[in-house]
């Protein structure tokens, strides 16, 4: 998919940027200086050169350059942006009649066969958002802003009643906690070849690396008629990518799982959960925290570097 248009910086970019069905003026079809437009931002999974799905072998990831197989590959994303020149963040809206996302979050989906990779086609495959903006044209827009996760205010609410793509069971099956109240916000999921061993413990042993990221200290929970409360640790991240120059009619956003592993291994655990689940103990944690943008501990946050602006090909 190709992004069709976007936040345009003067009226003549409007005039020659904007085209076809996936963008649009609310009122008479004439550019305006500022105008509601539907535009499909693509989103891109890989490792490295490989688009990332069910059949790809992904190469050469973490320290020890392990291969794996995607098993699960799917995360939420919420309040998106974009940001100008001058600071100023403007709130975009998601289009909630589009598959898979509502008016407050979007799920997207890069698994093309079911069953963990090995059933049929997905029908929850989803790897765009669509979004309505609404931006004077004057204004010069430096950066897309979005934040991974689910919001509060629905990370605690009864998943048996939620509007899809929260709705569980739904297409937010698989994507809640077991032992913690909420959504995973990812669930980024793979198979390393040869299985993955413990050093300190001969007898442990796995074959799927996960990692899922969550608000993890919840004590409030809304299935006891509880109001939900703060969590220790929310573990939403606000991610801001540069445009840097980049024609605003032809980008995407892209998320490359080699980034955000490469300073694990992946064919061995230090404990707790196999790879990282957001456990406050968990030692695969402390690397992919970082790369996300998100502290871990007493280590503050540093800049992110897993997920980009690219022009997709």
């Amino acid at each position: 998919m190709r992004l069709r248009t976007f936040i345009t910086v003067s009226l003549t970019a409007i005039l020659a940027g904007c085209c076809g069905s996936s963008c649009s003026d609310n009122n008479t079809g004439e550019a305006s200086a500022s105008a509601l437009r539907t535009i499909e931002v693509p989103i891109k999974a890989v490792a490295g050169d490989t688009a990332i799905n069910c059949d790809a072998t992904l190469q050469s990831l973490g320290t020890a350059g392990t291969t794996a197989k995607m098993v699960d590959f799917r995360f939420f994303i919420h309040d998106l942006a974009v940001v100008t020149d001058e600071g100023q963040v403007i709130p975009v809206e998601l289009d909630a009649e589009t598959e898979s996302q509502n008016a407050n979050v979007a799920l997207l989906d890069f698994r093309d066969k079911l069953d963990n990779c090995t059933g049929e086609t997905n029908p929850g495959f989803n790897d765009t958002v669509t979004i309505k903006v609404d931006v004077d044209s004057e204004l010069v827009i430096s950066d897309l802003q979005f934040t991974l996760g689910v919001p509060f205010e629905l990370n605690h609410e009864d998943q048996t009643q939620a509007e899809d793509p929260l709705r569980n069971p739904g297409k937010a099956s698989g994507m809640t906690w077991s032992w913690q109240i909420g959504y995973k916000f990812t669930g980024l999921d793979v198979e390393p070849m040869g299985g993955i061993t413990r050093p300190e413990d001969v007898e442990w042993s796995s074959n799927r690396w996960n990692l899922h990221i969550g608000s993890t200290g919840c004590s409030a929970n809304p299935a006891n008629g509880d109001t939900p409360a703060p969590c220790d640790n929310p573990n939403r991240t606000t991610i801001t990518l540069p445009l840097e120059g980049a024609d605003l009619a032809d980008i995407a956003i892209q998320l490359d799982y080699a980034k955000l592993v490469e300073g694990n291994n992946l064919s061995q655990d230090g404990g707790s959960a196999s790879g990282c689940m957001s456990f406050p103990n968990d030692p695969e944690c402390a690397a992919i925290f970082q790369r996300l943008g998100l502290p871990w501990g007493q280590t503050a946050a540093v800049e992110q570097s897993a997920f980009s602006i690219v022009t997709p090909k």
